[in-house]
């Protein structure tokens, strides 16, 4: 019997943190000269991966660059601990484990952090592997996917993937792997529908959806 693998996205998927992200970048942007922005539809008109390019349509520039990622960075991490994971979080990851699923974090967050947010959260210890950058840019992500499936000899054909944005659709058809996607996190409803992948509203949805209790939909 083949291994049956869910990877997860952490921001915006399992971690319930665009507000706060949001936030974040209004706190920081200015300092730098560049304009907050008053509400969730337009950061999630802007946002995309990589992170760099998302900087760039904020008006960022290769000269200040590293700088603003690295304050961003700080802010962020100063007051991640208080960011809760999503009301749901837990009982998806819970019917995975009784059905018997390997289940990975695929992040496009630099690993140490991750694995600090994933500890302080207590899940942690649920996953088999935690897959991350080696820095803070949040570049593509299909890689490290690619070299832990090699290495694991797991076939892409029996793994799925969680995530919220179209990044995350990338990373599964690039990989050739199902994808379900969520429309509560760092990019509208619009934009994942457009991967042509299914988009839920909900992790409990896409459990239901993935583990084959539901079919249709949002």
């Amino acid at each position: 019997m083949k291994t049956r693998v869910i990877l997860w996205d952490w921001n915006g998927t399992l971690l319930d943190d665009v507000r706060y992200a949001l936030g974040v970048r209004n706190r920081v942007f200015p300092r730098f000269g560049l304009p907050a922005i008053g509400d969730i539809e337009t950061y999630h008109e802007q946002f995309t991966f990589p992170v760099k390019l998302y900087y760039e349509r904020a008006g960022v520039t290769e000269e200040n660059f590293v700088a603003i990622a690295h304050a961003w960075m700080d802010e962020y991490v100063a007051g991640v601990n208080t960011v809760p994971l999503f009301a749901d979080a837990v009982s998806a990851l819970d019917r995975f484990q009784q059905a018997g699923w390997m289940q990975v974090v695929l992040s496009a967050s630099q690993e140490d952090n991750l694995r600090s947010q994933l500890a302080h959260t207590g899940i942690l210890e649920r996953f088999q592997a935690v897959l991350g950058l080696s820095h803070i840019y949040a570049t593509d992500k299909t890689d490290i996917a690619r070299a832990w499936l090699a290495d694991n000899q797991i076939d892409p054909a029996s793994c799925v993937m969680v995530g919220d944005t179209v990044h995350d659709a990338v990373v599964a058809d690039s990989l050739k792997m199902d994808c379900v996607l969520i429309a509560r996190g760092h990019m509208g409803r619009a934009r994942l529908l457009a991967t042509g992948h299914p988009v839920c509203m909900s992790l409990a949805e896409a459990a239901d959806r993935v583990l084959g209790r539901r079919t249709e939909s949002v």
